[in-house]
C-alpha cells in the first residue's frame, strides 16, 4: 500500500483538482449565500469598480450576505493557492511538451498575485476603509488576473497537432 504523499507525488494534477474541485464546492456555497440575500455573486463586487456599485451591492447583501462575502474573501487566499497550482501544473505539462520556456507556468503566479492584491483591497472595501481607491484597484487585479487565467488555460488546452504544431 503506498503512502497518500507518494500518490500525490506520482498524481500532482490529479491532487490539485481536487483541492480545486473541493475548494470551489465552499466557494460556490458562500456565493449563493449572497445571491440568497438578494445581491449578486462575489464576481460583480470584485469587478464593481467604484465605492458608489461597491456600496450597492454591500447593501442588496445585507448583514447575511455581507458575512458570506468576507468568509469568501478570506477562504479566497486558499483558493488561489489551489487553482494556482492546477493551473501552474497544467501549463508546465503543456509547456514541456511543446519544448517552450520555463517562464510560462509564471501566469499562475501572476493571476495568484493579482487576486492576492484584489482580496486585500475587497477586504478594505468590506471595512468601508477607502472605499473609492479599493474599489478601483479591486476592479484592475481582478481584470489582470481573469486576463492571466483566460491567457492559461486557453494555452494549457490548445489543441497539439500530431506534428508537433499548434492551431491549423
Amino acid at each position: 500500500m503506498t503512502s497518500l504523499y507518494g500518490w500525490v507525488r506520482r498524481n500532482r494534477i490529479a491532487a490539485a483538482t481536487a483541492a480545486f474541485v473541493g475548494y470551489s464546492a465552499v466557494m460556490l456555497r458562500l456565493d449563493g449565500r449572497m445571491r440568497a440575500a438578494g445581491g449578486p455573486g462575489i464576481v460583480a463586487f470584485e469587478l464593481a469598480g467604484t465605492a458608489a456599485k461597491a456600496e450597492d451591492i454591500m447593501g442588496r447583501w445585507g448583514p447575511t450576505g455581507l458575512r458570506a462575502a468576507r468568509q469568501s474573501m478570506w477562504l479566497d487566499f486558499g483558493y488561489m493557492t489551489s487553482y494556482g497550482i492546477l493551473l501552474a501544473l497544467l501549463v508546465d505539462r503543456r509547456r514541456r511538451g511543446r519544448g517552450h520556456p520555463q517562464w510560462l507556468p509564471a501566469l499562475a503566479a501572476g493571476a495568484v498575485a493579482a487576486d492576492a492584491v484584489e482580496g486585500v483591497a475587497l477586504l478594505r472595501v468590506l471595512d468601508r476603509r477607502e472605499m473609492a481607491a479599493n474599489a478601483r484597484r479591486a476592479h484592475v487585479a481582478a481584470s489582470i488576473k481573469f486576463a492571466l487565467i483566460a491567457a492559461a488555460l486557453g494555452y494549457a488546452v490548445y489543441p497539439v497537432r500530431p506534428s508537433g504544431r499548434t492551431g491549423r
